[in-house]
């Protein structure tokens, strides 16, 4: 019965969209190898009221109870997020940073809020450098104390709450606090992520809760200490950045056995969520609106449209060589200009003029591709999106960098490594560079939470992604495929995920036909790289006067809808 109704449910959605055109480009196939997924049960959903399209289905089936009991949009976000912070540990949580754009359905106005993490005050600008002033290979800078920010996603969560939340602070965790207690099972990705692990085991004194985990994949999990941690949160956030919890997170990053960090209670207590209006850019159908710096995403995307709506490709070049040519140039601009704009001066309406990207872009082009040995960095994240009954809508990406983060758990949660998303070297060619280690700085983020309005400033459709520095790449096919070529949003996210980077191409394993890809682009095959490009993209669209979720079949996500 339950087949029959998930096969009755893809047969409506396929002829309610039966008017998007399936991709005239074979050069890649369009179903993926599932990675923790097996089948399209909970990956789409339809409503007129709400929707939520989150990382794992724990958080969904409770933003739903949320969002019944009359919560908003901010409501739910706080419940989702504390419950990922549970089951998927790896991913994401309050020991970690946040992008979040919540778009207010009265004044029609798209709010952008900073929870990214922040550099201690006392760090060194040397810190990710050898001895002999050469850079550290990527774990021995990640693994301990050295990589640790100050958190910012509970902050962010706070205050978005108090923004425009509707239930009170204490409601919105019991979820969390319940399911913590009552125990839960381990998502497939995180025993995928387990079994894969090497450096979590020889750091962590409470290694062994996850241990059981790895060796008992079926057994009810409790996390004690998470729940302790949610419990004072609830009576006190403070408690995090001023108090027991702060000094608890200050003594885990100064006593690791392994890089000692430079974390302290001052800059704990010193921490701010910064509130702006999101980057909004005019295009010719709709606003697009993302994230500010120090998050890369929101930039690099409107970049991406301008050139890919204004610019003049040859006529027979087919979307997809457009866009790799587009990303091998953004993510350029990316690393050469972008950075914490409270540190360098970024003039954001010189690099958004299509003069200056029309001019630049063609500079690009006549360079020839050359191999160049740079890491390209595809890291762990949680995204989701939710639409609650008033019309307001949040889309929110939070992160502790890479798997597990820095491995040092605390509190029932990890902490961040995403100080590794500074440059490692402060200086290259003589010349500073932008995204250097800095006391009291941020590091550039990729994080790409995305909110598109019609004309009338109406909501449209949101989007966003998990992936590092392949979340761009992730993020503008997406728009592209569902806002340009009218594709069916069901075959963007079954179809092959790549990235073009330092001028090499990323393809998404076993998905696309090498040899076809040769022809068309006239790319030295060395510079083609097959890789797990593993999205989680997260849609809502508006369509027709209702509204679609839509959740990556690559991971563990869910939609719910009514």
């Amino acid at each position: 019965m339950i087949k029959n109704l998930n096969l009755l449910l893809l047969f409506f959605f396929l002829m309610f969209f039966s008017e998007f055109a399936s991709s005239d480009e074979n050069i890649f196939k369009l179903f993926p190898e599932p990675s923790s997924t097996k089948s399209f049960e909970n990956k789409q959903s339809s409503g007129e009221n709400y929707v939520i399209v989150s990382a794992n289905n724990y958080a969904t089936n409770a933003a739903k109870n949320i969002l019944e009991m009359g919560g908003s949009a901010a409501d739910a976000a706080v419940t989702v997020q504390l419950i990922l912070g549970l089951v998927e540990p790896q991913s994401s949580g309050i020991g970690g940073g946040s992008f979040a754009l919540y778009y207010e359905k009265n004044s029609k106005k798209v709010f952008h809020y900073d929870g990214r993490e922040i550099a201690p005050a006392k760090i060194q600008s040397d810190i990710f450098l050898n001895k002999n002033k050469t850079p550290k290979k990527f774990y021995d800078a990640v693994i301990g104390g050295h990589s640790v920010g100050v958190p910012g996603t509970l902050k962010a969560l706070k205050r978005i709450h108090d923004d425009h939340g509707k239930l009170r602070w204490e409601q919105v965790l019991k979820p969390a606090i319940e399911l913590s207690k009552k125990g839960f099972y381990a998502p497939p990705r995180l025993i995928n992520a387990l079994k894969k692990e090497k450096y979590l085991w020889k750091l962590n004194n409470e290694s062994p809760l996850f241990k059981e985990i790895k060796n008992n994949p079926k057994k009810l999990i409790h996390n004690n200490a998470y729940t302790e941690t949610l419990i004072k949160i609830s009576k006190n956030y403070k408690d995090f950045y001023d108090g027991g919890l702060a000094s608890q997170i200050v003594n885990t990053v100064k006593n690791s056995d392994i890089n000692p960090g430079f974390l302290s209670k001052e800059d704990m207590k010193n921490y701010k969520v910064k509130k702006t209006k999101a980057l909004c850019v005019e295009l010719k159908k709709f606003l697009f609106c993302g994230p500010q710096l120090p998050s890369s995403g929101g930039i690099a995307i409107a970049q991406a449209l301008k050139l890919y709506e204004k610019y003049d490709f040859k006529k027979n070049q087919t979307s997809f060589e457009k866009i790799i040519k587009i990303l091998n140039f953004i993510y350029k601009e990316r690393e050469d200009k972008l950075a914490d704009d409270r540190f360098i001066f970024i003039n954001k309406n010189k690099i958004l003029k299509l003069n200056y990207l029309r001019n630049s872009f063609k500079l690009e082009l006549e360079k020839k591709l050359n191999e160049k040995n740079k890491n390209t960095n595809f890291n762990s994240t949680s995204h989701f999106s939710i639409l609650d009954s008033f019309g307001n809508v949040i889309s929110m990406t939070s992160s502790i960098e890479n798997s597990f983060g820095s491995r040092l758990f605390t509190g029932g949660f990890f902490l961040n490594n995403q100080l590794t998303d500074f440059s490692f070297r402060p200086i290259k060619n003589n010349k500073k560079i932008n995204n250097r280690v800095q006391g009291k700085k941020k590091p550039l983020s990729s994080m790409s939470p995305t909110i598109i309005l019609d004309k009338n400033k109406d909501f449209l459709f949101s989007v966003g992604s998990p992936g590092g520095t392949a979340i761009i790449s992730y993020v503008l096919k997406t728009i592209i495929d569902v806002m340009y070529l009218n594709i069916n949003p069901l075959d963007s996210i079954k179809s092959g995920n790549y990235v073009m980077k330092n001028d090499k191409l990323y393809l998404e394993k076993k998905l696309f036909n090498i040899e076809k890809i040769k022809d068309k682009i006239e790319i030295d095959s060395k510079l083609i790289n097959e890789v797990s490009l593993t999205s989680g993209i997260g849609i809502i669209l508006k369509k027709n006067g209702q509204y679609f979720g839509f959740a990556d079949i690559r991971r563990d996500g869910t939609t719910l809808a009514k």
